[in-house]
């Protein structure tokens, strides 16, 4: 396991980049509001400390077998792209070595959690360190423990069951948020099938047949209407979260540039990015759906020279058929995108927060005073 002097000094300047947490650290971290002025609320998440270990247990595991790895999984872009955002999930069967010398086989589903590394400095990455390396011969991981004990002073391998950087613990924090407040990417629903029949119940349903067709397409759209008013009144939250900490910072500038200078942040990675996701929200979020065209189509399908000789229940059915399907199609096709717009506001949110913690420190090595850091606190830094 003996590696070059240059391999070390990269590891060790690594280790050295990052602020690492004890499990019962990062426990606490995570049970913690992200604005700690919240905290008198009690505590944020609840996940017990059992099912916390398993899933770090999980992630340990399904990375070592490269589960989140594209090279090593033959799926779809679209599926890849699902699990970019929900995590990486694979049924493994494998073998773990025994403190008596024996191994001990497993089959489970493992899942690997997203990681945020983008939104950090260049050295600090999601790394977490566990007995479980020794268990499976991870020979890279035992060379980051070698190391890491040999800066850190901690005697033993493997005394220790977890020990996680910052990148890492604020990936884990995401995943048990995520687990324990599920967002849901539509509200909207397709009307039921006995919902669209119950407006062809009357006797003389054929004379009313394209009216009440077209009412329900145009109930459908303003359905479509509201999903999307909702989705960018969150969007607008976010862009007011950014509006106001750009607005600090600009202000501030002017007031203080010993203390807050624009062309010093210009040259941090992180204030590039904040920008770019600023400017990423700007774009209102559209769908592009044609009711108009829905019902002309309804309008040809089912005009009465194509309806004369099919029987009531006939024609009820395939009006329900045709709605039904349109209505799930089109909101299928909307949910993919809500996926890809709530995957820009969930980078938006993380790119925020570091964002956040990065400028409090900044303005707190330039000393600046506590009118400053209550105006940074105000704007929504924490």
């Amino acid at each position: 396991m003996a590696i070059t002097q240059e391999e070390r000094k990269k590891i060790e300047d690594i280790i050295k980049a990052n602020n690492w947490f004890t499990y019962e650290e990062a426990e606490s971290q995570i049970r913690k509001h992200w604005k700690p002025d919240n905290n008198k609320k009690g505590n944020y998440l609840s996940t017990q400390r059992r099912q916390l270990q398993k899933i770090i247990r999980s992630d340990i595991i399904g990375t070592y077998f490269q589960i989140n790895d594209r090279n090593h999984n033959h799926i779809t872009d679209d599926e890849w792209a699902k699990q970019n955002i929900y995590g990486f999930e694979k049924e493994k069967t494998y073998f773990l070595d025994l403190p008596n010398g024996e191994e001990k086989e497993y089959k489970e589903k493992l899942h690997v959690f997203p990681k945020y590394d983008d939104l950090f400095p260049k050295f600090e990455k999601s790394i977490v360190l566990s007995a479980f390396d020794e268990q499976l011969d991870d020979e890279r991981k035992l060379q980051f423990r070698d190391i890491y004990e040999d800066v850190y002073g901690l005697p033993g391998n493997g005394n220790t069951k977890y020990i996680m950087t910052e990148p890492y613990l604020f990936a884990l924090k995401h995943e048990i948020e995520r687990r324990e407040y599920p967002t849901k990417v539509l509200y909207c629903q397709p009307d039921s099938p006995k919902y669209i029949l119950q407006n062809f119940e009357q006797i003389n349903f054929r004379d009313e047949l394209l009216k009440n067709t077209d009412h329900l397409i145009d109930n459908f759209s303003l359905k479509i209407e509201q999903e999307l008013k909702g989705q960018n009144n969150v969007k607008k939250l976010e862009i007011n979260r950014y509006k106001n900490i750009l607005a600090f910072i600009n202000n501030w500038a002017c007031i203080n540039p010993k203390v807050l200078n624009i062309s010093h942040l210009k040259n941090e990675n992180i204030y590039t990015e904040f920008i770019n996701k600023s400017n990423e929200l700007k774009k209102e979020f559209t769908f592009n759906f044609d009711s108009e065209k829905e019902k002309e189509k309804l309008h040809k399908n089912f005009s009465k020279d194509k309806i004369i000789h099919l029987s009531d229940s006939e024609l009820k059915d395939k009006i329900k058929n045709s709605i039904y399907s349109f209505e799930k199609y089109t909101l299928t096709k909307l949910e993919l995108k809500l996926t890809d717009e709530n995957v820009l506001l969930l980078q938006a949110a993380n790119t925020r927060h570091v964002f956040s913690e990065f400028l409090l420190k900044y303005l707190k090595n330039n000393n600046a005073d506590e009118l400053i850091i209550d105006a940074a606190l105000n704007a929504g830094l924490h």
